[in-house]
C-alpha cells in the first residue's frame, strides 16, 4: 500500500470511516498474524492476538495523531499484545479464521491467509522445521521479539526501537545477545539456518 494512500485511509478511519478501517485490516492482518504466530507459536493464540490488536487499534485511532508511522504504531500494539500473552501464559478465547472482527456497532470480515500457503512460510517450514521453532521458543520474549522484527521482518534497528518503544542502544544490545544465544542453541541442535544474520547487517542509526 502506498504511503500516501495509507495516510488517507488512516485519516478517514480515525474519523469513523469503517470502509477505510476495513482496508487497513486487509493490509495488515496477515502480517500481524505472522508476527504474532512467531512470537507465541500457536495459531489460535495468534488469531486471538490479531483480534485484540484490531480492537485496540479501532478504539485508539480517533486519538492517533501520526507522531509515528501507522505501521510502527500497529506493530507496537501487536508486539505488546504478544508479550502480554506470553507473560500471562494462558489461552484466550479461540476465534475462527472465518469469524468477523466484531465492534460495538459493526464488524469487519477476517481474511487472514493460511500462512502455510505462502512461499515464505513453505520455504521456512521446510528449512527450519519444528526444531528451530522450538529453539526460538526457548529464547526470552524480548530477545525473540527483536530477532523476529530484525531478521524475519527486516526492520532496521531504529524502526525496532520505535516499535518496541525502547532505546536504539537497547535494541542493538538485545539483537547481539539474542543472535549469540540462538547460535549456541542451534549449535547444540546441529541446525544452521541462513536467516541468523551477522551482527553488522543493520547497524544504521
Amino acid at each position: 500500500m502506498a504511503l500516501q494512500n495509507e495516510e488517507a485511509l488512516v485519516e478517514r478511519a480515525s474519523r469513523g470511516d469503517l470502509s477505510a478501517f476495513e482496508a487497513l485490516v486487509r493490509a495488515y492482518e496477515t502480517k500481524l498474524y505472522n508476527v504474532a504466530l512467531r512470537m507465541v507459536s500457536d495459531s489460535e493464540d495468534a488469531m486471538d492476538i490479531v483480534q485484540e490488536v484490531f480492537l485496540k487499534a479501532h478504539q485508539a485511532l480517533p486519538g492517533f495523531r501520526g507522531d509515528s508511522k501507522f505501521s510502527t504504531w500497529i506493530y507496537r500494539i501487536c508486539m505488546n499484545a504478544s508479550l502480554d500473552h506470553l507473560r500471562r501464559r494462558k489461552k484466550a478465547q479461540v476465534y475462527s479464521l472465518d469469524a468477523p472482527v466484531e465492534f460495538s456497532d459493526s464488524e469487519v470480515q477476517r481474511q487472514v491467509e493460511d500462512p502455510v500457503d505462502s512461499t515464505e512460510d513453505l520455504v521456512e517450514a521446510k528449512f527450519l522445521g519444528e526444531k528451530l521453532f522450538a529453539i526460538l521458543d526457548d529464547l526470552e520474549p524480548h530477545y525473540r521479539a527483536v530477532l523476529i522484527l530484525c531478521d524475519v521482518q527486516g526492520y532496521s534497528y531504529q524502526e525496532i526501537a520505535e516499535i518496541l518503544d525502547t532505546s536504539l542502544g537497547t535494541v542493538k544490545s538485545r539483537i547481539h545477545r539474542a543472535r549469540n544465544i540462538l547460535r549456541k542453541l542451534i549449535a547444540a541442535e546441529q541446525i544452521l539456518p541462513s536467516y541468523v544474520k551477522q551482527d553488522g547487517r543493520r547497524d544504521e542509526a
